[in-house]
């Protein structure tokens, strides 16, 4: 298991590091240490994580930052902060849980606890992605269906332009909601936008969306599709 605590009050990273090594004591880990959000973003970019413990108060950074851009990995968030009156926007972007300062050994281990026993990872609420050099965060909600692009993904809103992220489709079949659907190697939608799914001659078929684009479906991917649109 890897862990990174990304924490700018050394006592406090120390005392967290602590409780962390000692909840984990039975378990294959490690665990990395940074003081700003520049570093953590490097060995995120390099490494990643699977459990991240993430202040909000780095010497005047906001560690919200690093949580926007990071919405579509796969790993689970943690926020250990003073700031409690931001608990509710921590729990918006799908933390995992907010433990508020100052913190016990025993609520570091029930949010491990509450880690091990989830089943899987919390799809994501967001899409963040880059517009005009600025970070911006996108709904799944508002998502019509997305197209493969080689290495990325177009992604098609209800309203604006398209939008190209940075992950590929692949990458982001894992991280959606169960709604959305693969339809075919290079379409996913989600079940909500599906209207008719259409034979024709030769065994191909098409999937109308309630705003009338059709798109393509995989014969392998026909009986999984009917059977959800049932």
């Amino acid at each position: 298991m890897k862990l990174l605590i990304v924490e700018d009050e050394p006592m406090v990273a120390k005392r967290l590091l602590r409780f962390v090594e000692q909840a984990l004591a039975n378990q294959p880990r490690q665990i990395r240490l940074f003081d700003n959000l520049d570093d953590a973003r490097d060995h995120l970019a390099e490494r990643g994580t699977d459990i991240l413990f993430l202040d909000l108060n780095l010497s005047g950074q906001d560690g919200f930052e690093l949580l926007r851009e990071q919405l579509a990995q796969s790993f689970h968030t943690i926020v250990v902060s003073a700031n409690t009156d931001r608990a509710i926007e921590a729990f918006e972007l799908g933390v995992l849980d907010f433990i508020p300062k100052p913190f016990s050994q025993e609520r570091i281990v029930k949010a491990l606890t509450r880690l091990t026993q989830s089943q899987a990872m919390q799809p994501c609420k967001y899409l963040s992605y880059r517009q005009a050099g600025n970070l911006a965060l996108l709904d799944v909600k508002n998502i019509v269906y997305l197209k493969a692009c080689g290495h990325y993904t177009e992604v098609y809103p209800s309203s604006g332009p398209t939008i190209l992220h940075d992950k590929s489709l692949e990458r982001l079949e894992h991280l959606l909601p169960q709604e959305f659907q693969r339809i075919h190697r290079s379409y996913m939608v989600p079940l909500s936008q599906c209207k008719t799914l259409q034979a024709f001659v030769g065994s191909s078929y098409e999937l109308e969306l309630k705003n009338g684009v059709r798109l393509p479906v995989g014969r392998t991917r026909v009986k999984a599709l009917r059977a959800k649109l049932i």
